[in-house]
């Protein structure tokens, strides 16, 4: 939890946000702030290698995701697009909320 907690930290603006900041900015000031954004990623590590499983383990692990599915611990993919479609079309009512009050 804690790392969901600090990740959020940083997301605290939605994409208007930077859009709008950004309008006004000539190509080279645009191109200063994706160097500096470009310069600030953490470099990419080699992936580790891939565990290898035991048959054991691997019936382990679906004996544990058959129990979750059946006390309803998991949420199914039409559940999942259903509410990641409802949350994309909360964020565009508020950009578009926002715009018609910048219009007023």
């Amino acid at each position: 939890m804690e790392s969901r907690t600090a990740s959020r930290q940083h997301a605290t603006h939605p994409m208007s946000y930077y859009r709008e900041m950004v309008k006004d900015m000539d190509d080279s000031q645009k191109l200063e702030l994706v160097s500096i954004i470009i310069d600030s990623l953490k470099p990419i590590v080699a992936p580790q290698p891939m565990r290898h499983y035991t048959m054991d383990e691997i019936n382990t692990m679906l004996d544990e995701a058959e129990a979750d599915i059946a006390a309803g611990r998991v949420i199914d993919h039409e559940d999942l697009m259903r509410e990641w479609e409802e949350e994309l079309a909360r964020e565009e009512q508020k950009e578009l909320e926002l715009q018609m009050a910048e219009v007023l």
